[in-house]
């Protein structure tokens, strides 16, 4: 049993480390500890950022000396967009024009809002791909098109 508790403990260490930028990431882990050079600490460092949740915390809130991704916010939008707006932004897709293809234009930051409808229409199979699609296939779909 405490061969196996070492095993898991030590894979999991070795995890932490893995996703880590700049060996130990960002997090509260980082910030209290800093970047250290021994081995020890950097585990420690990690450990305590992947462990207790701060560093999603920081990464989707910019904080802890994480970088907030750009798109995160963006997206949202457009899957909110999405989700409300299912049944007729398919209408619109199919038409290949339309104001919900307006509005998710802008959303997207695309200029063209004429070419992007007929790119969306050539792709409407891949996009409502089925009768019972979920939005967020939508909205994988639509940003593999664009």
């Amino acid at each position: 049993m405490k061969k196996i508790a070492f095993i898991a403990i030590s894979t999991f260490m070795v995890a932490s480390l893995s996703y880590a930028e700049g060996n130990i990431g960002c997090g509260l882990g980082t910030q209290v500890l800093g970047e250290q050079d021994s081995t020890l600490m950097q585990v420690f460092a990690a450990t305590t950022n992947g462990t207790s949740g701060n560093q999603t915390f920081g990464i989707s809130s910019g904080t802890l000396g994480c970088k907030k991704p750009e798109k995160f916010v963006y997206n949202e939008q457009v899957n909110k967009f999405v989700q409300a707006n299912m049944d007729t932004l398919a209408v619109d897709i199919a038409k290949g024009q339309g104001e919900t293809i307006n509005n998710l234009a802008y959303l997207v930051g695309v200029q063209d809002t004429v070419a992007f409808a007929k790119k969306l229409q050539s792709q409407f199979d891949v996009i409502y791909s089925s009768e019972n699609v979920e939005y967020s296939d939508v909205v994988d779909a639509i940003h593999a098109s664009i």
